[in-house]
C-alpha cells in the first residue's frame, strides 16, 4: 500500500484530522519499534547470543559505566526471569567471556557480576556506529522539538506500562 492511500485510508477510517494525525504518529513508532527489533535480531546474530543474553550484557556494562554494583538479583529482577533462569544465563555468558563473578563485598554469600573488557569492546564495536547514527539523528532537533519527542515517550511508556485490569 502506497503511503498516499495509507493516508486516505486513515483518512476514511478517521475523518478528524487529530486523529488521523494521531494514527500517523503511531504508525511511524510501530515502524521504529519494528526497525528496532530487527537491529536486535541481527545484533544477536552477529554476537552469537540470544535476546536476554544482550540485555544483561547491556544492563551490566551500563551499570558499570556508572559505577554501581550489580547482583544475579538485580539482573533477575531488570529482565522479569527467575533466580534459576538468571543462574542459567549467567553460566553461559561467563563461559563465553562475556562475565566475571565476584565475592560481594558487602554480603560474604553474594556475588558481583562484571562485564569482561572484551564484551564492553565486543558490544562497543557492534553498536558503535548505530549509536552514532541515532545521536545525528537527535541532533537534529532543536530544544522544543527534544522536548516534545521526550514528552511524547514518556507519555507513551506511561501509557503502556500501565496494566488494564478487567471490571466485572
Amino acid at each position: 500500500m502506497s503511503s498516499d492511500s495509507a493516508e486516505s485510508s486513515s483518512a476514511y477510517w478517521y475523518r478528524d484530522e487529530t486523529r488521523a494525525r494521531s494514527v500517523r504518529v503511531l504508525e511511524s513508532v510501530r515502524l521504529y519499534r519494528a526497525a528496532e527489533a530487527a537491529m536486535r535480531r541481527r545484533t544477536q546474530a552477529s554476537m552469537g547470543m540470544g535476546e536476554n543474553d544482550l540485555l544483561a550484557l547491556r544492563f551490566l556494562i551500563r551499570n558499570n559505566q556508572r559505577g554501581k554494583l550489580v547482583s544475579p538479583k538485580d539482573i533477575a529482577t531488570y529482565l522479569g526471569i527467575s533466580s534459576a533462569s538468571t543462574s542459567v544465563l549467567l553460566d553461559r555468558l561467563e563461559r563465553s567471556g562475556h562475565l566475571t563473578r565476584s565475592p560481594s563485598p558487602f554480603d560474604r554469600r553474594g556475588l558481583i557480576i562484571l562485564p569482561t573488557t572484551a564484551s564492553d569492546e565486543e558490544v562497543r564495536h557492534t553498536l558503535g556506529q548505530m549509536h552514532e547514527r541515532m545521536i545525528e539523528v537527535a541532533n537534529t532537533l532543536d530544544e522544543a522539538e527534544a522536548a516534545s519527542v521526550i514528552r511524547f515517550l514518556e507519555g507513551m511508556r506511561d501509557a503502556v506500562d500501565q496494566i488494564d485490569v478487567p471490571t466485572d
